[in-house]
């Protein structure tokens, strides 16, 4: 499989994410993290924790939510990171062949993983009964991952194939795999209590249902790769051997930029969250002054599994498959490829001498990235918290999104009407970063990188989120406007 193939995938796909990240940005200025650690653990958290643990917003000291608009940006890699402010401008002069001031490589790593996500959460409204909640959701997803990736390959493909010091070697890789959708959710969440011994336990059960319209993607699954880059006159792809297979759901018969939400595939997503409160306070949700000074509960446990679910794309959806050995792509750093169309038959024609001969099926099917998420939190004295919280990725099939685990940390300040938490947050389980959240009112702010942003470190990804929403809850004995909305407080 040429270099070049994976390259127009990933920027075929960045496209269009870009066109959905720039029509939620012509909708509201905002865009947020992947797991929102400052904001998802928060008995505030509401619509904004359901991607986390849809249990959460159960017995919550709110009556009712509304999400206005929230966002979600979050992108992190292991092989490419952005140099510090302080050395970004240097003139850099490689002995290696590249010439680049702004990025450099982690060239020790044998493997890259990178991932994304975009999160555009609509207008969605959450309602707490004493004994069941539920609510509605609308969101736009994107998210992409790359795992294993050999780092020769990425190294060619950020470099271009004239990158001398990686000429006429053999290289081989171990299995690689990619996958990318832009899709959009219409979720329904029912959760109820399940158990409560006043002042001493208290457990809510949860569920998220999501109907699924995919509008694009992509995939690799690459078992064996072996190939040389040769120098002799041109810079030919010697393909040694290969096994794999990848497929995508877009072609060349309409403007991908007139019609960047047209569905062309469905499916189902699944959340289910518990939630345990150990000395649950009775009155510490209450709207008044004296409830902001009682301890809320003495811990609190969550457990969740998200999403659980998969998309299926026919009619424009096509596979290809490899189980070769020994061909050449000539000349491949002079390549000019059009169209998805001209490099699906230009590969096949030069690993099978036919432009059909690697296709294989006219549907693929993408999984969600589905994951466990754990978490604790623990009430030091009245509205201080600290969290602790770890995501597990758990792929359901070779051609799901792979979500990036992670473990945090965050102490908070909370109360009705304003919030504040630093999260420390260990992507991957290999790097520690720190963050920063702020909530006031019906505004929330943060981003667990903080670093990233000043341009104080080196930095290898980004993420920022915001979010408008509004609560009531219950004054008085009476339905009322009431924080971190309307207080008067």
């Amino acid at each position: 499989m040429a270099p070049k193939k994976i390259e127009m995938i990933l920027k075929m796909i960045i496209r269009r994410t870009c066109v959905a990240l720039i029509a939620c940005l012509l909708m509201a200025s905002n865009v947020l993290a992947q797991e929102m650690t400052g904001i998802s653990h928060s008995n505030f958290s509401g619509n904004m924790g359901l991607n986390y643990n849809p249990s959460l917003f159960v017995g919550s000291p709110f009556l009712y939510e509304w999400n206005l608009l929230s966002a979600d940006f979050f992108i992190d890699n292991d092989y490419l990171f952005r140099k510090r402010l302080s050395d970004r401008f240097d003139d850099v002069d490689n002995s290696d062949g590249s010439n680049d001031s702004q990025f450099g490589t982690y060239d020790d790593v044998s493997k890259m993983n990178a991932y994304s996500s975009v999160l555009v959460r609509g207008p969605g409204y959450i309602r707490n009964a004493e004994k069941f909640s539920w609510g509605i959701h609308t969101t736009l997803r994107s998210a992409t991952s790359v795992t294993d990736a050999p780092s020769h390959l990425v190294k060619f493909i950020k470099e271009g194939y004239d990158y001398a010091p990686q000429h006429d070697i053999r290289y081989s890789s171990d299995p690689f795999r990619s996958a990318s959708m832009i899709w959009g959710e219409l979720g329904g969440t029912y959760g109820r209590k399940l158990l409560e011994v006043r002042e001493k336990k208290y457990l809510a059960a949860a569920v998220t249902v999501k109907l699924i319209g995919g509008f694009d993607a992509a995939f690799i699954d690459f078992e064996r790769l072996d190939y040389v880059v040769t120098s002799a006159d041109s810079f030919d792809l010697d393909v040694l051997s290969t096994t794999g297979t990848y497929g995508h759901s877009f072609t060349d018969d309409e403007n991908t930029l007139k019609k960047p939400f047209k569905p062309r595939g469905f499916g189902l997503g699944f959340d289910l969250g518990l939630t345990y409160y150990h000395k649950r306070k009775h009155g510490a949700g209450d709207c008044n002054k004296s409830a902001e000074n009682l301890k809320k509960y003495v811990f609190r446990a969550g457990f969740s599994i998200i999403d659980i679910g998969a998309v299926k794309f026919g009619k424009q959806a096509e596979t290809y498959a490899f189980d070769s050995d020994n061909f050449i792509w000539p000349q491949i750093d002079d390549a000019v490829i059009n169209s998805v169309e001209q490099f699906d038959t230009t590969v096949s024609q030069y690993a099978f001498a036919s432009p059909v001969g690697s296709f294989d099926k006219e549907k693929l099917t993408i999984w969600l990235p589905s994951a466990v998420a754990m978490d604790f939190d623990y009430c030091v004295i009245p509205k201080f918290y600290v969290n602790a919280s770890a995501v597990i990725a758990a792929p359901l099939a070779k051609t799901a999104i792979v979500r990036s685990s992670m473990f945090g940390l965050t102490p908070r300040f909370e109360t009705r009407l304003f919030e504040a938490s630093m999260p420390l947050v260990i992507h991957e389980f290999k790097k520690a970063h720190l963050g920063l959240a702020f909530r006031y009112k019906w505004f929330v702010l943060g981003t667990d990188r903080l670093g990233a942003l000043t341009g104080i470190w080196d930095n290898t990804g980004y993420d920022i989120f915001i979010g408008f929403k509004l609560n009531v809850c219950e004054k008085g004995g009476k339905r009322s406007p009431s924080c971190p909305a309307y207080s008067s407080r």
